[in-house]
């Protein structure tokens, strides 16, 4: 016998709204990673160092089959997914050999939807699965439901009727592994479905699944049931031959109550005539309040506010399936229905997972992601928010906003738990501490002495750290981890401005302005000894650097394992677009004071930046001007900065022919055959670990430089994010064939659902969306009501998927002869626009150009106004409202 073999993916489309936990449905047709028990790794635990796992469910715990069988011919039993023998299930070859997995499945994964072709040459029905939990941007409830549904799709190719079930078949989970725990099962029927509502008794309030349930649905009145089929094989073995027989559960009982392990079972059978198509709809829902931080708070689930039990959300979910099956499938065939090539919006779509996969959203409604894992590192890391928040910003701006509020509600400030490590991680704060308790002793015990004592030093040397910004929150929201990164403060910045630009909520910026100004202000009085205007890392600034009594660190930056020393161009470039933002936000809110102070702070930064790191061809790793030491490495973020103000719409933070210089730069020395864009290397050494092992880095401070180090390693997050700066720069082809290793490279090894950072889904690739929006030369200025399309490929025919402030649709142009014409479709909420920026094939004296606009095929009147670079502003005299079937179109004509 002769196989070949090619590994089955080991990740697949998750199941579960936002903040509820998830399960994975994969390639075999089974569940996988059932995170839904406020269990670990999903509650915490995730890290790759951890492992920890509490494992409720395995993946033959729920499952479906089908019997079909021709008129006058004998039944076919097939398990709908891979496998010829569960002891428990009462299935092998040797006792029920009619009862085994099917020869293959054809599987396509778009998220949100998993689709499974069923493949069995025995079978006489063609059966196909559609998989999905709802999921409509802009619709926050609707997209944080606990549930599943599965839509089977049964077509009959022969020429004779064909009876056909499906049965669906799940473990009670409930208080699972709980000594003298017993299991609940009560079926209910209503007009339009039965249900087996799943419960246990004897359940510890310790336990994760303590007053929880779940709920099995099928949305057929008419169908069979077993309440309580025990866990045993000889019981299913009665089982199998029962549904051969007849096509249906025989049994009467409808509630079942057991010490031992039991299943629930429903079947609904139908009849085919030959060429008929008919559906079967399943659904899954589950209700776990008892979701307990780390720290032992409840803080349970926002679902808990809409529903009573699992049950409920069944109940909801069928009285509503059409509209939400619907526009789940609308967004689908939006995000799929373009022009670009289909990998990069399949790349796009994969990492929308790690929303669901990650997210906490609790009872009383704090929304966060964790890092990685899920479970891992920490939630709502913001240097990693930084890139991942890209699509939630457009997608579900309401959630955007929770987070970063979540973030700005712990800035340090003197009564913060944290205040007085980071007041005595300044040696001069030390210094003064330690002659104050010379002259009072009274200060190292008395708490108010030495409060006030704390408060007088900072007074004296001006290092207060107060407006420092937090890292993550481990597990619980009742405390953050820490302040060490110096990065985190201009990033904080940029994020508020990106989230006001893209929402134009002027509320939300009021409210978050004083404490942006607080952390820009933190970085200017205490991380630049220099005096340079620009954010400085302080030793130690890595954790390879973590030596002798510099133990408080101040200076780390996202890269955590990869030490600068003095001003790095990532950090430094990320400040000046942050200056930049200020600057904007202070002119709106009418601070002009404070705009006239980032202002010159810019000009003197920006000189700095320049004279001290750009080396001719690129921007050089660091430089530290109190050592004079300095670091010439390449590294491929050094344009992080470049990358937010391209798509925040500030100003260029250098030259072009800097940008594309060491963008080029990046390509020669960063990209590796078989690798990937790695995160940094030394053209001028020509080693590294990845090729000679375990060295030291090649500058004067002597750190270890190792096999997998941070620097030798490609971070998906990092590469999408450079590929999306290429592309904004016009340098399209390299851009597109960095994300194309990125999305080849982890479809080869079976994880396109799955990227690896620390730990895995890592949230810094959903930045991949930035791609997306670079390819359309797409923006939306909120406070504007501007839309920006200038594609940068496929100008004349041109179609893709956009989002903005909670709404989506497709942006499409078309070019034929002197004639060009752009429409904005909206497939779902409303938009204002006031104006849209279009580009023209070539430059074109204005006064020949005409300007036609429509709103749902009804004239709207424009003027038109040159924006350079062959880039027009087509300005409508009255803002307009997109929604749905109202269509903005904008024929150009010269």
């Amino acid at each position: 016998m002769r196989y070949v073999t090619k590994p089955i993916p080991e990740s697949g489309i998750p199941l579960g709204g936002i903040g509820t936990g998830s399960f994975e449905i994969r390639a075999d047709g089974k569940f996988y990673e059932w995170q839904i028990f406020n269990n670990k790794p999903w509650r915490c635990g995730g890290a790759p160092w951890e492992r920890e796992q509490e494992e409720f469910m395995r993946p033959n715990d729920f499952f479906f089959a089908v019997r079909a069988k021709p008129e006058g011919d004998i039944p076919i039993v097939r398990i709908l997914g891979f496998g010829a023998m569960d002891l428990e299930l009462g299935y092998d070859p040797y006792t029920l050999p009619w009862v085994k997995g099917v020869e293959s499945i054809e599987y396509v994964g778009e998220y949100p939807l998993a689709t499974l072709d069923y493949l069995d040459q025995t079978l006489p029905v063609k059966v196909k699965l559609e998989a999905f939990s709802p999921f409509i941007p802009g619709e926050v409830k609707d997209s944080s439901l606990p549930v599943a549904v599965f839509v089977f799709k049964l077509s009959n190719p022969m020429d004779k009727p064909v009876e056909v079930s499906i049965l669906a078949c799940l473990k009670n989970p409930v208080g699972r592994f709980v000594q003298g725990r017993r299991c609940v099962n009560k079926v209910s029927k209503e007009a339009d479905r039965v249900t087996i509502h799943m419960s246990a008794e004897g359940v510890p309030e310790t336990h994760p699944t303590y007053g929880g349930s779940m709920a099995l649905t099928v949305l057929d009145p008419n169908a069979s049931f077993e309440a309580g089929l025990p866990a045993r094989n000889q019981a299913f073995k009665r089982m199998w031959v029962d549904l051969r027989s007849d096509g249906l559960l025989e049994s009467s009982q409808s509630e079942a109550s057991s010490l031992e392990e039991v299943y629930g079972l429903l079947c609904s059978k139908t009849s085919l005539e030959p060429g008929e198509e008919k559906e079967m709809v399943f659904t899954l829902s589950w209700f776990f309040p008892n979701h307990i931080d780390t720290k032992g708070n409840l803080i349970g689930h926002m679902y808990e506010n809409w529903f009573k039990d699992a049950s409920d959300i069944a109940a909801y979910v069928a009285s509503n399936l059409e509209r939400l099956r619907k526009i789940t499938g609308l967004f689908h065939e939006t995000l799929y229905d373009t022009s670009l090539d289909y990998w990069i919006v399949d790349a796009v779509s994969a990492q929308l997972t790690t929303l669901v996969k990650s997210s906490f959203f609790t009872k009383d409604g704090v929304f966060a992601l964790w890092e990685g894992g899920p479970g891992c590192c920490g939630l709502e890391t913001l240097d990693v928010t930084f890139y991942g928040s890209i699509p939630i910003a457009l997608l579900f701006p309401e959630l955007e906003k929770r987070q970063i509020r979540l973030t700005a509600s712990f800035q340090l400030k003197p009564d913060s738990p944290r205040y007085e490590d980071y007041v005595l991680g300044f040696p001069e704060n030390r210094l003064a501490l330690a002659k104050k308790a010379l002259k009072d002793p009274r200060i190292l015990s008395d708490p108010k002495r030495w409060k006030e004592a704390l408060l007088e030093v900072v007074k004296e040397t001006g290092l207060d750290p107060r407006g420092r910004i937090p890292h993550f929150f481990p597990g619980t929201f009742k405390e953050v981890d820490a302040y060490h990164m110096v990065d985190l403060m201009p990033k904080y910045a940029l994020l508020v401005y990106r989230d006001f630009l893209w929402t134009g909520d002027e509320s939300y910026l009021r409210e978050l302005w004083e404490s942006v100004k607080e952390a820009l202000d933190n970085v200017l009085r205490t991380m630049d000894p220099a005096g340079k205007k620009l954010p400085y890392h302080y030793a130690p600034s890595g954790f390879e650097f973590m030596r002798g009594v510099l133990t408080m660190p101040m200076g780390f930056q996202t890269y955590d394992v990869w030490s600068f020393l003095g001003y790095s161009a990532y950090v430094c470039g990320i400040w000046l677009s942050a200056l930049k933002a200020a600057e904007a936000m202070a002119k709106t809110l009418g601070d002009f004071e404070y705009a006239e102070k980032v202002k010159a702070i810019y000009q003197e930064a920006r000189r700095n930046f320049e004279e001290m790191l750009w080396n001719g061809e690129y921007y050089s790793l660091w430089y530290d001007p109190i050592s004079g030491v300095g670091d010439d490495g390449c590294m491929t973020d050094q344009l992080c900065g470049q990358w937010y103000a391209n798509l925040t719409e500030l100003p260029p933070i250098t030259e072009k022919r800097r940008i594309i210089s060491a963008l080029k730069a990046v390509l020669r020395y960063n990209m590796k055959p078989d690798e990937g864009l790695i995160n940094g290397s030394y053209p001028k050494v020509g080693v590294r670990p990845a090729m000679n092992g375990d060295m030291t880095y090649p500058n004067k401070v002597g750190m270890p430089w190792r096999v997998g180090s941070q620097p030798d390693t490609p971070w998906t997050g990092t590469e999408y994010a450079v590929a999306s700066l290429m592309v904004q720069e016009g340098l399209v082809e390299e851009g597109l064939a960095v994300a194309k290793n990125v999305y080849d490279r982890y479809a080869r090894v079976g994880l396109p659902w799955n990227h690896i950072e620390c730990g895995g889904h890592y949230y810094r690739a959903m930045d991949v969306w930035a791609l997306l929006m670079a390819l359309e030369g797409f923006s939306y200025d909120a406070s504007e009501a501007r839309i920006t399309f200038t594609p940068r490929v496929s100008e004349n025919k041109f179609k893709a998927p956009f989002a903005a402030n909670g709404s989506w649709g497709s942006l499409i142009q078309t070019r034929d002869g002197n004639i060009q014409r752009n429409i904005v479709k909206l497939r779902h909420g409303e938009l204002e626009v006031r104006s849209i920026v279009l580009k023209l094939p070539a430059e074109l004296d204005l006064s020949k150009v005409k300007v036609e606009a429509s709103l749902a095929g009804e004239r709207v009147e424009t003027c038109l106004e040159a924006e350079g670079d062959g880039r027009v502003r087509v300005k409508l005299e009255n803002a307009v409202k997109l929604s749905p079937g109202r269509d903005l179109e904008v024929v150009l004509s010269w």
